[in-house]
């Protein structure tokens, strides 16, 4: 953060935690519209990721992310075979709700290959990063697999 004026790296600061403590709120809570909030975040995430993914990969690199409007889902492609679907089902019971976000990551894009499915209690960016990185790590070991071939 070298060379950024003190005000707006204080001003980063305090909407980081603030976003921090919404995250670890909305995780605690398993109703429908609290974890719809969590899908929300990890949408607007992704967005903001896949942004940063075009900025370095240029018109080079396929990667698409679905509107998330009122679905209870989306999902986030890189290049022809890695994908990741991020969704909210319901894991509760008759008695209590039990909403959570799943995603499930198919990263090497192989036929009939059954994706990841990955639980996260409390959801955070740095996770929908590491996910979009491994969707990257995947499309690159791709492109090394056409070339050695």
């Amino acid at each position: 953060m070298e060379g950024t004026p003190f005000q707006a790296r204080v001003r980063s600061l305090h909407e980081g935690w603030l976003e921090r403590r919404e995250s670890w709120l909305l995780a605690r809570a398993h109703d429908f519209d609290s974890q719809q909030r969590v899908l929300a975040n990890i949408h607007r995430w992704a967005s903001e990721c896949i942004e940063d993914v075009r900025h370095v990969y240029g018109e080079s690199l396929p990667v698409t992310i679905d509107p998330l409007a009122q679905q209870s889902r989306f999902a986030i492609a890189v290049g022809a075979g890695q994908r990741a679907s991020f969704e909210l089902v319901d894991r509760g019971s008759e008695d209590r709700p039990g909403w959570q976000v799943v995603a499930r990551v198919a990263a090497d894009g192989e036929a009939g290959e059954a994706p990841e499915e990955k639980r996260v209690r409390h959801w955070r960016r740095g996770q929908v990063e590491e996910i979009l990185l491994s969707l990257l790590s995947a499309y690159e070991r791709s492109l090394s697999r056409e070339v050695s071939a």
